[in-house]
């Protein structure tokens, strides 16, 4: 899957699915954020008013977390990111 390579950028009211981005620097406003279990990387990354959801295997791990009261039900992701990686990237 081919990755787009984000920099220093603002952007709003775009969806993405976090397995094919990488986010440097950025601002992610008004955004919905869609994950599926894969690799990812935010690195200074801040987040405002963004909408996540979670598919697949990253949806049954939510429930799992949740089941086990590791998260509540409706618990935000953090809004920044210092510098996170998720799995292997390419």
């Amino acid at each position: 899957m081919p990755m787009t390579i984000h920099n220093n950028e603002n952007l709003k009211n775009v969806a993405f699915v976090i397995e094919e981005h990488i986010f440097n620097n950025c601002k992610l406003t008004n955004c919905r954020l869609i994950y599926d279990g894969g690799s990812f990387e935010f690195v200074n990354t801040t987040f405002e008013n963004c909408a996540w959801t979670f598919r697949g295997p990253a949806r049954d791990t939510m429930a799992l977390m949740n089941t086990l009261g590791m998260v509540k039900p409706g618990q935000a992701p953090p809004q920044s990111l210092q510098g996170t990686t998720g799995g292997q990237m390419n």
